[in-house]
């Protein structure tokens, strides 16, 4: 009766296999086909860079009252419109927290954030 519980015990350990954790991620595929042509020229992803005390939204540096006005008219004419964060390791919290909250109050829910180096 111990070799058949010893036996199972080595099958039950060699047919383990690990889960995958990357298997868990959302994330979005293109769907299959040929790619849409895009018909208006408002942009698909917005860049807004966040350094020590300054915003630069597609690489243009302006004042806050600016980027927040801008992502608001944006944000109007595409809700599902994607913002893509880059914040330099030199900026502290607080311009981060600035930045994702003038998406917020845009109405802006695709955000990614990235490190800058």
């Amino acid at each position: 009766m111990i070799d058949i519980v010893f036996l199972l015990l080595i099958y039950f350990i060699v047919t383990q296999k690990d889960e995958i954790s990357e298997a868990h991620l959302a994330v979005n595929l293109p769907a299959p086909g040929a790619p849409q042509q895009q018909t208006d020229n408002k942009p698909q992803l917005l860049e807004l860079e966040v350094h020590p005390g300054q915003l630069l939204l597609q690489g243009r540096a302006l004042d806050d009252s600016m980027v927040f006005d801008t992502l608001r008219s944006l944000g109007k004419g595409d809700p599902d419109l994607t913002v893509m964060v880059k914040v330099s390791v030199a900026a502290r919290a607080n311009d981060l927290v600035k930045a994702l909250d003038f998406c917020q109050g845009a109405k802006l829910t695709k955000l990614n954030v990235v490190t800058l180096r």
